[in-house]
């Protein structure tokens, strides 16, 4: 999920501030080395992704990914606290790969539904990535310069504030909801052909509901089924943005009365 945070700013002498510390959802801190070891978080990450793409959320252990590195399981915990930070970890790696567009108030929408379409792709690529990034309140790096960016980009769109702060949410929850459910057919054991097929029985299933029985259903069941994931995504991202700039209007207008 994305929610509206402050960035790091830059000083005067050109680095950045460093970030807050970040608030933890486990008790559980890490083991402090008993020796220096060879290992780093970004081969951790790495060797997760792996291991995610295999097994995926459910199969995802410290265990695992300590057998790919040919270590033992605690020393990954130097590094990495346990299963949930690996998993916001991960996130903040594939979130990474998002392209970050410069603000442009003449393609918004566009640069909006680039943002989004990219992060789509990369969760469904992965297995069950969509699952790490439900529930959690950005806090890393890369999470964040993609939560800075979008809301840069909504608030050139002229957005009330808002609008931006709850849509962010919106947006990234919606993201992610679209990304698992196609994950689930991706990588659940059928073939494109079977998805394919899945998809054509579905649509012949409700062409062939009684409209005596289903008259609604029925009336509209060319349209329920006959538009693809692509088309699907692109609605319900048109309908959510129509929505935040209608609510921005609406704000705009109680202020000034």
């Amino acid at each position: 999920m994305f929610y509206t945070v402050g960035m790091a700013t830059s000083t005067p002498g050109g680095t950045s501030s460093p970030l807050p510390n970040a608030p933890r959802r486990s008790p559980h801190p890490r083991q402090r080395p008993a020796r220096r070891t060879a290992l780093s978080v970004d081969a951790i990450v790495r060797a997760a992704v792996e291991v995610l793409d295999e097994t995926g959320a459910a199969g995802l252990t410290m265990r695992r990914v300590a057998e790919r590195l040919g270590t033992g399981a605690g020393s990954l915990y130097v590094h990495v606290a346990n299963k949930d930070e690996l998993l916001e970890l991960v996130y903040d790696e594939l979130i990474g790969q998002v392209s970050l567009p410069e603000p442009d108030p003449s393609r918004w929408r566009e640069q909006v539904h680039q943002m989004t379409g990219d992060l789509y792709d990369v969760l469904v690529s992965h297995r069950d990535a969509a699952l790490a990034g439900l529930g959690r309140i950005p806090t890393s790096p890369k999470s964040l310069a993609a939560g800075e960016a979008l809301v840069a980009v909504l608030r050139v769109g002229g957005l009330s504030d808002q609008a931006i702060a709850l849509g962010l949410d919106l947006l990234g929850l919606y993201v992610s909801a679209h990304a698992f459910e196609a994950g689930l057919l991706e990588h659940g054991g059928m073939t494109p052909a079977d998805v394919q097929q899945y998809y054509a029985d579905v649509h012949g299933f409700y062409e062939a509901l009684p409209a005596d029985r289903f008259p609604v259903l029925a009336s509209v069941a060319a349209d329920m089924t006959g538009h693809d994931r692509a088309e699907r995504f692109r609605f319900g991202l048109d309908v959510i943005l129509s929505g935040l700039e209608a609510v921005s209007r609406g704000s705009g207008q109680a202020e000034r009365r």
